[in-house]
Formats: C-alpha cells, sequence, structure tokens
C-alpha cells in the first residue's frame, strides 16, 4: 500500500482503506497493529476512508 494507507478493522469486521488526514499527518504519527483509531468514512465509497484520530489503547 502507499505511503500513509492503512487496512483498518472496523467494530463491524469490515475492512476499509484509509489514509492519515492532514491534521493527524502534522504530528508525528506511527501506527502499530491493534492500535485503535477514529475513522471518518467517505460518502461516496464505504470502502474507503480518512484516519481522524488516533485512541490511546487501555
Amino acid at each position: 500500500m502507499p505511503a500513509s494507507t492503512y487496512l483498518v478493522e472496523l467494530a463491524d469486521r469490515r475492512r476499509v482503506v484509509a489514509h492519515l488526514a492532514s491534521a493527524v499527518q502534522r504530528g508525528f504519527v506511527r501506527l502499530r497493529l491493534r492500535d485503535r483509531v477514529e475513522v471518518e468514512l467517505t460518502f461516496s465509497d464505504p470502502n474507503r476512508g480518512r484516519i481522524v484520530k488516533v485512541l490511546k489503547n487501555d
């Protein structure tokens, strides 16, 4: 996959391709397997979205 593009599994077990939003890219972000993120899906294609927030793992 291209840089800053990730395969994300949603809570309902669907998988979508997501890229980092520009606000997230401004800060240094390193995503790893099992990191929780908030994804905003696109209206035109429900299989694509953008990562708008990285959530803390508890």
